[in-house]
């Protein structure tokens, strides 16, 4: 008969194989409402885009940021707000050499917060998920938290310059899209409310609070409280 302590560490191993299977089930459904759920939103977004274009209406600045400005490998050089850049996605991605995506084998997440001239730049939904071409990278965000996730089939030392790269946004540590450090104005990276010399290069960690922020001394903060759901 198995002692009081062995029946306790069964029971907990059992317990903790359940809620790993619990956690990798979850994370399959929400990516199969990902690819299944978006194909809507793809239609509707398409319809407008039909609709605005055959109608001639828009400001000049709005077709001006429709058109964006980007460089060879489809990096956004163009001014913030950016939305995730899908054409050139997987050309950055073997540049990049990035592992194949798993949910299973690695699997952590980290915050990002972005602040231009004092204002939030959003984290946008579904950087690093083609749903078109039906394409994850390791590298992704499924929603606008500004959480990045890291799912990889193994252990991976991720950058943020690598997600933002994913992402399609220039960034450089003087320069983050059309911004450019100089003049009074900064470019930093503040990771956990320290600052980083080296933003891009920054190797992402487990629950990092990142704060990436342009613009004058002193207009953003160096930490935004980000509360992690259960299980994650």
């Amino acid at each position: 008969m198995a002692s009081r302590e062995e029946e306790k560490r069964r029971r907990r191993e059992e317990r903790e194989r359940r809620e790993r299977e619990e956690q990798a089930a979850r994370h399959r459904r929400q990516r199969m409402m990902t690819f299944g759920g978006a194909g809507i939103f793809v239609v509707i977004v398409a319809i407008v885009a039909i609709v605005i274009a055959t109608s001639g209406g828009g400001s000049s600045a709005g077709k001006s940021a429709q058109a964006g400005l980007t460089d060879a490998s489809g990096l956004q050089v163009s001014a913030g707000p950016w939305a995730p850049e899908y054409p050139h996605l997987q050309q950055r991605v073997k540049a990049l050499g990035l592992p194949d995506p798993s949910d299973a084998i690695y699997h952590v997440h980290s915050h990002l917060a972005m602040f231009v001239d004092g204002k939030r730049v959003q984290i946008p939904a579904q950087i690093g998920i083609d749903v078109n071409n039906q394409y994850l990278t390791s590298l992704h965000t499924h929603d606008t938290t500004g959480v990045i996730h890291q799912e990889a089939v193994q252990k991976y030392p991720f950058t943020l310059g690598q997600f933002i790269s994913v992402w399609g946004v220039k960034f450089t540590p003087t320069q983050l899209g059309a911004y450019h450090a100089g003049r009074g104005l900064v470019l930093q990276t503040y990771v956990n409310g320290k600052l980083v010399p080296n933003g891009p290069a920054y190797r992402l960690r487990p629950h990092d609070n990142i704060v990436v922020g342009f613009g004058s001394p002193g207009s953003f903060p160096k930490s935004v409280p980000f509360k992690y759901p259960a299980g994650e």
